[in-house]
């Protein structure tokens, strides 16, 4: 990360950019082309497919703390809607935000309702205390507030209300092995947590039950060979690129159940008894 400098807390873990790059640096890697999985509409399926064989993995960790058919849930960059789809149809109420104009309108063609916003939620409208849960996947380490962003999810909370985030970690086996080159290493992210540094933010921010696991994904040996092409990792990257055109295309798409470099964290709005 060329002109950024990555500091950590020696306390408790957290890393970050200081100084981070200003808006107009992460106005331009946020544009249409941010999603990867190629500009064809059968890549387009093969990577629907995947995000939705990885949201049911989400949508199931918060099936099992709220009652879908009961609960509203909000998902703070919801992408091309595939893990609202896959909530919608376990029976949650489902909503959604994203600062892409073009992600949201795909997703709510999905949905077939506008129930995705665009912006973010320190600026949209939301009603307070009106959601029985929030997932929030791979957003936090964009954020440049994360206190102030967990505060506000906290507002949008009812007593009780469940918040589910996935987020690279720092402990990680990834991050673990390849150090100062772990892929997550991004100018557009912002901040990295450990177990400790995340479980110690949600405590300040009024969240009690928290649960931090290692996360998983479905990915392909393709999604993959895409990630480290845009990327770069030394030796990783040209050693993938050169394997991936012998590799069948049957094989290439498969989904794979990994160990992801992330976490995940489940936290409850602390302070209220469990929702009805």
């Amino acid at each position: 990360m060329p002109n950024y400098a990555l500091r950590a807390c020696p306390a408790c873990r957290l890393e970050f950019l200081d100084p981070p790059p200003d808006d107009s640096v992460l106005a331009a890697i946020y544009s249409d082309s941010y999603f990867l999985g190629g500009t064809s509409e059968e890549a387009a399926a093969r990577r629907s497919r995947m995000k939705s064989a990885t949201g049911a993995l989400y949508i199931n960790a918060l099936a099992g703390l709220v009652r879908p058919e009961n609960t509203d849930l909000l998902e703070i960059g919801c992408g091309h809607g595939e893990v609202l789809l896959e909530a919608h149809n376990r029976g949650f109420r489902v909503s959604g935000v994203e600062i892409s104009a073009h992600a949201a309108a795909i997703a709510n063609r999905r949905l077939g309702v506008p129930a995705v916003s665009v912006g973010g939620i320190e600026a949209l409208s939301l009603a307070r205390e009106h959601f029985g849960a929030v997932l929030a996947a791979d957003v936090i380490e964009h954020v440049r507030d994360p206190q102030g962003w967990l505060l506000r999810i906290r507002d949008l909370l009812i007593p009780g209300g469940m918040l589910l985030l996935i987020t690279p970690s720092l402990d990680s086996w990834t991050r673990r092995l390849m150090r100062s080159r772990w892929m997550e290493y991004k100018v557009e992210h912002l901040y990295y947590f450990s177990a400790a540094s995340i479980r110690l933010l949600l405590e300040r921010c009024g969240f009690d039950e928290i649960r931090v696991s290692p996360s998983r994904k479905v990915l392909t040996v393709d999604y993959l060979s895409r990630h480290f092409d845009r990327f770069r990792v030394p030796i990783l990257s040209p050693l993938i690129g050169l394997l991936r055109p012998a590799i069948p295309g049957r094989i290439a798409h498969r989904h794979l159940l990994v160990p992801a470099s992330g976490l995940m964290a489940t936290a409850r709005k602390a302070g209220a008894g469990r929702p009805k």
